[in-house]
């Protein structure tokens, strides 16, 4: 049953595809050569034989949307992950382009490169990162995301490798929006150079990119809180290093005393860097200290399975996780904002 209802939805998806994709070629004038037939059969052929069968398809349908440029990278999307996708087909189309780049890159290449190092994509020049990798045992992870098959296909000038899941969330944002290490200045950030002696306090310039990214990634209203108490953090942690912060899309009620919004924005941060598998792999009921002094958060539910993860912060589900991350500090979007009695009994 589940592979005939992929079946269907694969088809009505591809079908609205390749209408947006008829029409913008009757719209414009093609300068590049026709990628040769026995390339993309044999890509096609590959991606088909390792389960990669959406893909596999598009491409066949469309292979200079794959291969438009002299080079490319193509990160390969599984099946089960384009199914769970509810975004409308030329958003499909923007979320492919944004997983190949315009150049041949294999695994040694992408292991040779320095953690953090930004790659850019065939979507409007939108780049992104390295953002784990192993090179003893192979692994690397882009945008938080494995390459699960690397070198699948190496030939001529095409590399394709196969990745968990998409590089972008859409839970909150129907946009594709990039890591914000890609933003930043490129000497400093893309390759992962920044001192580790320097406090996070005293880094404004991320500060100032992780408040923009909240404010246009449909979290303003704690973007706009962050920045109103960031003052007072920088004052009474001098030498905080890192942190995680969890992001709510609502702040209710948004006129607050100042006092009450320091210990509401506080107590959705925790001294520490955290990722989303190292919360997952916390037991259920562990608490984590927040910068709201005396206010701990609690663990309250994680569910792994082969199709999702779940985890509950205060009995509030991360929705997002790993939205933003640096160097120094990681985001998590969470569903509200953690209960507010539990944060305005707080004592000083």
């Amino acid at each position: 049953m589940g592979k005939v209802l992929f079946f269907i939805f694969a088809t009505m998806l591809l079908a609205g595809i390749t209408a947006i994709i008829i029409h913008s070629q009757h719209h414009h004038v093609r300068h590049h050569k026709d990628p040769p037939r026995d390339l993309v059969s044999n890509v096609t052929q590959l991606l088909r034989s390792n389960g990669f069968n959406f893909i596999s398809t598009l491409l066949h349908i469309s292979p200079d949307l794959f291969l438009s440029s002299r080079e490319s990278t193509i990160f390969a999307i599984p099946d089960s992950a384009m199914s769970n996708l509810s975004i409308p087909p030329f958003m499909t189309i923007q979320l492919i382009t944004y997983h190949i780049s315009p150049s041949k890159l294999t695994i040694k290449d992408l292991l040779d490169k320095p953690l953090n190092t930004c790659i850019t994509t065939t979507f409007q020049q939108q780049k992104i990162s390295i953002t784990k990798k192993d090179e003893k045992n192979r692994v690397l992870e882009i945008n938080n995301v494995l390459i699960t098959h690397p070198d699948m296909f190496l030939q001529g000038p095409v590399a394709i490798h196969g990745v968990s899941g998409p590089f972008a969330s859409f839970k909150f944002h129907q946009q594709i929006t990039q890591l914000p290490i890609c933003n930043a200045n490129q000497s400093d950030f893309s390759h992962g150079i920044v001192a580790a002696k320097v406090n996070l306090t005293k880094n404004k310039v991320e500060w100032g990119i992780l408040v923009k990214f909240l404010n246009s990634s449909g979290f303003a209203p704690f973007a706009i809180g962050l920045h109103t108490v960031l003052d007072g953090v920088f004052k009474e942690h001098p030498n905080l290093k890192s942190l995680t912060i969890f992001a709510p899309p609502i702040i209710e009620p948004m006129d607050m005393p100042e006092p009450l919004l320091q210990k509401f924005v506080k107590s959705h941060i925790v001294p520490k860097k955290h990722s989303f598998k190292h919360l997952a792999s916390m037991r259920q009921g562990a608490s984590l200290k927040t910068l709201c002094p005396g206010t701990e958060i609690q663990i309250t539910e994680t569910v792994k399975n082969p199709s999702e993860e779940l985890l509950s912060i205060n009995r509030v589900e991360i929705t997002s996780p790993d939205l933003f991350s640096s160097k120094s500090f990681v985001v998590h979007g969470i569903a509200r904002a953690f209960p507010m009695y539990e944060v305005s009994t707080v004592s000083q």
